[in-house]
């Protein structure tokens, strides 16, 4: 299936804009009834995200886009950034400490825990990378959380079993319903 149509314009001017805005797009590509979870992304311009829905194949996937920088605490592991993370995450909070690479390589997992020695031990494996360390949304917000912050949240879903069923969170968007010439390098960005 080619997930390209997946994508209105509508879409893809809300995506473009919240890229605008935070620089950034965490992007998760679920596939059901594989042996991995999902692979992730950090998105960094909208040619990025065409290749990878481009990169598609499966006759199933669930593809969550967040708006909001995810894993805001960000830098080198050294002892200053274990230091604010320790303060920021409070003992008995679960975390996750990423890669911060860029698109096309997917984001690493470089630990998870709720507790601050679980942190303590992860860092010193990953001390001198850059890393991101914050909650893994997909895992935070329940279904019902992702149906109701459409202002949060983009996600597409095809499921195939005798037929293709698409189904998405939103489908409208209000600047592109007003100003649809700014948002015409999308069109021909995605068709061509």
């Amino acid at each position: 299936m080619k997930y390209l149509t997946l994508f209105s314009i509508h879409n893809l001017a809300l995506l473009n804009d919240w890229l605008q805005e935070t620089g950034e797009l965490y992007t998760d590509v679920y596939l059901p009834r594989t042996a991995r979870t999902s692979d992730c992304y950090f998105i960094h311009a909208m040619d990025d995200l065409k290749s990878l829905v481009e990169q598609q194949s499966r006759s199933q996937m669930v593809l969550t886009i967040f708006h909001r920088r995810q894993y805001p605490l960000r830098g080198i592991a050294d002892e200053t950034l274990l230091e604010q993370a320790l303060e920021q995450i409070p003992d008995g909070e679960c975390y996750t400490i990423v890669s911060l690479s860029k698109f096309p390589s997917s984001v690493k997992f470089s630990g998870s825990g709720k507790s601050h020695a679980e942190l303590r031990h992860e860092f010193a494996e990953i001390l001198g990378e850059e890393v991101g360390i914050g909650h893994e949304p997909c895992v935070v917000h329940d279904k019902m959380w992702f149906k109701r912050q459409l202002d949060e949240v983009f996600e597409a879903t095809v499921l195939a079993r005798d037929q293709y069923a698409i189904v998405k969170n939103q489908d409208y968007y209000e600047p592109y319903a007003k100003e649809p010439e700014r948002y015409h390098w999308l069109e021909e960005l995605w068709v061509k």
